[in-house]
């Protein structure tokens, strides 16, 4: 007999059926004090709002960019206030230059229209 991590129930048996299964013992399901399975979160399978293209919001300033799909109206207006303060287009190399060397800005990023801002 076996007590339960979670809740502290006392006298749970091992589920040997999942044993066989992936060779891990796992204390049966069982109901806790409040009358809900208490289960570990991570065998509880959650649902997740799926996101497309068309919910998304395309950011035009960054449209010579990799950059700039935001999920929702207030990540947009963050988006804006945060990458463009003054209203200036970005390219992909104005979101790596802070990363990236000067050699790999100078070897990559020849045809980039900002290549001179950080050469």
């Amino acid at each position: 007999m076996k007590t339960c991590n979670k809740c502290g129930k006392r006298g749970l048996y091992w589920n040997k059926e999942y044993f066989e299964k992936n060779g891990k013992w796992k204390l049966s399901d069982h109901r806790n004090k409040d009358g809900e399975w208490c289960i570990k979160s991570n065998f509880i399978k959650k649902e997740f709002k799926k996101i497309t293209k068309k919910d998304c919001i395309l950011c035009p300033l960054c449209t010579e960019s990799n950059f700039g799909l935001c999920r929702s109206e207030k990540q947009y207006e963050l988006h804006k206030k945060v990458h463009h303060p003054n209203g200036e287009t970005l390219t992909d190399l104005d979101y790596h230059a802070p990363f990236i060397s000067k050699y790999t800005i100078k070897t990559f990023y020849k045809s980039d229209p900002h290549y001179l801002k950080y050469v």
